[in-house]
């Protein structure tokens, strides 16, 4: 790497010329700069090339290689000099800024990649020619070099580089951490009858008034006979999967904070994927004027809307699973007396933007998700466990379907590499597909139940220690009550009698849709 900056450190008064005499001799005396500085690597090391003194300012041109780069040397500059002229002359350092800042590292291979590569206060320019990419600072002071953003700036910019592969494509933190290649199938059973069955079960579901689109992108209303069907999918799921594992219930909150996110790493994979939550100023008299607006107009006021909302501060729980992390935030826990947590008490959110079309992948949806915490091999036995299970249900009801190692984990997705020191599972994440017999141009299922195991990466983020200093793992399994009933209704259809006797007992008589004039649509 190489580094070239043009600074300057500004005085609290006008530098004297017996000032500048005792600033030049600690600018000449080179063992500053190469404090630290490994033997035989002293040509890395900051040189100040230029200097020049203008009124209160000592303007500075520092170039160096790896070792006490030119942005630290400006910084270590600062004591030394303080110490040979503030009592003498009676001057302090206001502060440091660095005019320009140009940063290059090179890269071993095609950078082609990141030809629309941009890093957040800085600017970045390609030489494809030498296979390097340059940082460009303009205008930073003493407060931003503080806070490390060259530093940071580095090291996002050498991640992406370290991210493409020698064939200048993007690597994939998923695939470097699984011990199996993902999609291949470890397990699958094919149904004991014929399945003739072969309608879109979304179109079917319109038609027979099961479900109702919402006016929101990805939502529906779910009445009474799909409502009864998934409440019967949830029952069986609790009794034959997760009570026997023996989970308790709790709570999960579904309002998450932005800070919670953060920890989970959640922001940096998939921050496009997610439900943004602002609250709102407590100030009735604006949100006067925005009612007038809108009784005038006749109209939403978004605009004005936008002004009265303070800056997004949560999401909508993505995964579900969020609040446990959280909840042993920085505490001490005994791996001898493991945790083992379910939630079924709400809606999961997740923006699919144009991928949300039929049931099967939509932008709220109702799932029951398991959390384990304890030594490795506990959690990876439960997750095991919550999977043999599903399987075991599916069989049971004569339901075609296939496993295979995940290749999206949720939270390594979108990650291109961890920098910490992670133990991950051979296989993070295990998902069970049900058959969906109406799609004909390939073999398709619908992802029912996600088992996943972390290792130590939340339990990394979130501080959480045992009190022997044991290692803590942690893990989940999700399972899609929405998914379950489109992927059992794509094998049976919608005729009661059709259905197997497991889930009958379990619905009783089946209840009729509202009865409404113009709906459903003939």
């Amino acid at each position: 790497m190489k580094f070239e900056l043009n600074g300057k450190i500004i005085f609290s008064k006008e530098i004297t010329d017996d000032a500048k005499k005792d600033i030049i001799e600690v600018l000449n005396d080179r063992t500053i700069l190469l404090k630290g500085v490994p033997t035989g690597k002293e040509e890395e090391a900051s040189k100040i090339v230029n200097y020049e003194f203008k009124g209160n300012e000592l303007i500075l041109n520092i170039i160096s290689g790896t070792y006490a780069r030119a942005h630290e040397a400006i910084i270590r500059l600062k004591k030394p000099i303080m110490e040979k002229v503030g009592k003498i002359h009676k001057m302090g350092i206001r502060d440091i800024k660095i005019d320009n800042y140009e940063i290059t590292i090179n890269a071993p291979h095609n950078i082609d990649a990141l030809e629309n590569l941009k890093v957040p206060e800085c600017e970045t320019e390609l030489n494809k020619e030498e296979n390097a990419i340059k940082i460009i600072f303009k205008n930073i002071g003493d407060s931003e070099l503080k806070r490390n953003i060259v530093d940071r700036a580095i090291k996002f910019v050498k991640t992406e580089i370290d991210n493409i592969g020698d064939s200048g494509e993007e690597c994939d933190l998923t695939y470097e951490v699984c011990g199996i290649a993902p999609n291949t199938i470890v397990s699958e059973y094919k149904a004991k009858r014929t399945i003739s069955y072969n309608k879109d079960p979304t179109e079917e579901s319109e038609k027979l008034g099961w479900v109702k689109r919402f006016s929101g992108k990805g939502q529906w209303f779910y009445t009474p006979p799909m409502t009864k069907l998934l409440r019967a999918f949830e029952e069986l799921l609790m009794e034959e999967c997760i009570n026997k594992i023996g989970f308790d219930e709790c709570l999960f909150p579904k309002l998450i904070p932005l800070e919670v996110m953060y920890k989970m790493r959640y922001l940096e994979g998939l921050p496009e994927g997610m439900y943004y939550v602002s609250p709102p100023k407590r100030d009735p008299e604006m949100f006067k004027e925005f009612v007038n607006e809108m009784m005038i107009k006749n109209e939403i006021p978004i605009h004005k809307l936008k002004d009265l909302l303070r800056n997004p501060g949560y999401v909508l729980a993505p995964a579900q699973c969020e609040p446990f992390y959280q909840f042993f935030d920085h505490e001490l826990v005994d791996i001898d007396n493991p945790v083992k947590f379910v939630d079924k008490s709400g809606w999961t959110y997740r923006w699919e933007g144009g991928g949300s079309k039929g049931l099967d992948r939509v932008h709220e949806f109702l799932r029951i998700e398991t959390v384990q915490m304890g030594a490795p091999e506990f959690v990876n036995s439960v997750r095991d466990d919550t999977l043999k299970y599903a399987e075991k249900l599916a069989e049971k009801l004569d339901l075609e379907y296939w496993t295979e190692v995940g290749d999206d984990p949720f939270y390594l997705e979108g990650r291109k590499k961890e920098e910490r020191n992670i133990e991950f599972p051979e296989v993070p994440k295990y998902e069970m597909r049900l058959w969906l017999p109406h799609v004909k141009d390939e073999r398709k299922g619908v992802a029912v139940t996600s088992a996943n195991v972390h290792g130590t990466h939340f339990v990394e983020g979130f501080g959480v220690k045992d009190y022997k200093n044991r290692t803590v793992w942690t893990g989940c399994t999700g399972f899609g009550l929405s998914r379950w009933v489109i992927g059992f209704l794509a094998q049976y259809g919608f005729d009661y009698n059709d259905w197997p006797e497991l889930i009958k007992d379990k619905i009783g008589e089946m209840p009729n849709i509202p009865k409404v004039i113009t709906w459903p649509k003939k």
